[in-house]
């Protein structure tokens, strides 16, 4: 797995993602991290813990999704909260384990965003969570099924008594990277910089909690590192990790086992433009949900994806990822830079020309030539052995090789290129060895038929410049 080392890049990135977060409002943040759609909801059962007088008491009621704020996690995995005590269980065995761990989301949360006096009325109810062991509330009794489990006071939703949580949350949406006790309270060890991204001398020392980028995500002691070589203002760091979520939430995309995420950028930038190809992309993440199951193609899909973008100054990045939606922590297997949407174009248009596939299914009665029988030889021998799961990241590897190479950031050395026409001449896609039923090589027998194919191979990845050192004699 390759991870983002060098600093330029990390700039780079980090520009194109503070540029997104700068179009990026509350409304925004606040459709990424609720849940409002739930599978079956018929299902579930809903617990109200009603707190009177500092006692609770359960009662089973309908859920009533005006009154409450569903979000998804917000925090790492070991010790992740939600926005509101508001949650949802499914096929759940374990609610007493459930309710003691409610008190991660008031300490995190509730106690962290309420206002002076919401945190008075909420500090008895954590006291209470934090003493529970003899389980008065016999949650040990219920059976495994589906639960939503909802705090109240008095009858009411924490949403409906605490609206300013939501609130202090999105204003206070970064920490900084080092914080310190001073007579014992939480001081951020912020510094005067020059901003790497406004170039503006302020308070630096904020964490966008981008994982990849931040460097103090396997050591606190990088924290003053990143400070240094990467100074934030509070405003930056926001503008980046709104434009990280909007990125992995909306801009994500996967394909056929791959994932990659879309990043547009602009020469000249135009804010109008950018605003369009923003929007253009978060649309298509829906209408191609339904070509995603029919195009088998990688590249077909992509040039489908950025059809409307092919002009000047516009180029992608697109990050071939890894995402963890729980705590936004992420894998980046490789990264294409600057993509050219005219590049895209101009490949699926010589594809189409010469009668060139990238799929992996074999279309009936096609008189394409399929690039798969050549580069796609790890994800073939994963489908006939059904072993998809266990040769994930190789297959994921080999996907991404094809398309660098039809992208143009990579070329394959003409002997290469050989080896592999002569392994698809040997061997099928179980590794046995191509033989006709008098044991004669396949590709003696037939051999017009092979060397037409690695013919059309050939031309096709020279029409598109993916081959080098091509003096070599075949």
């Amino acid at each position: 797995m390759k991870k983002y080392q060098s600093l330029e890049k990390k700039m780079s990135l980090a520009n194109k993602l503070y540029k997104i977060g700068q179009q990026v409002t509350k409304n925004d943040i606040k459709e990424i991290i609720e849940v409002k759609e739930f599978k079956d909801i018929a299902s579930y059962t809903t617990l109200q813990i009603d707190f009177k007088n500092n006692n609770g008491a359960v009662n089973k009621v309908a859920v009533n999704k005006n009154r409450m704020m569903f979000t998804k996690k917000i925090g790492g995995t070991s010790n992740s909260y939600y926005l509101y005590p508001n949650f949802e269980y499914q096929k759940e065995s374990n609610l007493y384990k459930k309710f003691k761990a409610v008190a991660y989301t008031f300490e995190n949360s509730v106690m962290l965003y309420a206002n002076e006096e919401n945190q008075k009325l909420a500090q008895p109810i954590l006291d209470y969570i934090r003493a529970y062991d003899d389980d008065i509330l016999d949650f040990k009794s219920y059976e495994k099924d589906n639960y939503f489990l909802i705090i109240t006071i008095n009858g009411k939703t924490l949403y409906e008594l605490m609206p300013e949580i939501w609130d202090n949350y999105y204003d206070n949406f970064v920490d900084a990277h080092i914080s310190k006790k001073v007579k014992k309270v939480d001081t951020p060890q912020l510094q005067e910089q020059m901003d790497f991204i406004t170039h503006k001398r302020e308070l630096c020392g904020y964490n966008p909690n981008v994982k990849f980028f931040t460097m103090d995500n396997y050591n606190d002691k990088f924290k003053p590192q990143i400070i240094e070589k990467l100074p934030m203002s509070k405003e930056t760091a926001i503008a980046i990790k709104k434009g990280w979520m909007y990125a992995i939430t909306h801009l994500k995309f996967s394909h056929k086992g791959l994932e990659y995420i879309i990043i547009p950028s602009m020469v000249d930038f135009d804010n109008e433009v950018y605003k369009g190809l923003l929007k253009f992309l978060k649309n298509s993440n829906n209408s191609m949900k339904n070509l995603s199951s029919k195009e088998d193609s990688f590249v077909r899909r992509l040039s489908k994806q950025v059809e409307g973008f092919d002009r000047g100054g516009i180029s992608l990045d697109i990050l071939f990822t890894e995402v963890n939606l729980t705590n936004l922590s992420v894998k980046i297997f490789a990264t294409l830079e600057d993509v050219i949407p005219s590049r895209i174009n101009q490949v699926v248009k010589e594809m189409k020309s010469q009668h060139i596939s990238d799929n992996i299914k074999r279309e009936e009665n096609s008189t394409d030539v399929y690039l798969r029988d050549y580069f796609s030889r790890e994800e073939l021998f994963a489908i006939v052995t059904k072993n998809t799961a266990g040769m994930k990241n190789r297959v994921i590897q080999e996907k991404i090789y094809l398309a660098k190479l039809l992208l143009g950031y990579e070329q394959i050395a003409y002997v290469t290129l050989l080896k592999k026409f002569e392994h698809e001449r040997e061997y099928d896609y179980e590794h046995k060895k191509r033989l006709t039923d008098d044991g004669i090589k396949k590709w003696i027998a037939y051999s017009d038929n092979f060397i037409s194919s690695e013919d059309r191979v050939l031309d096709f990845l020279k029409s598109i410049n993916a081959i080098k050192n091509i003096g070599v004699e075949r």
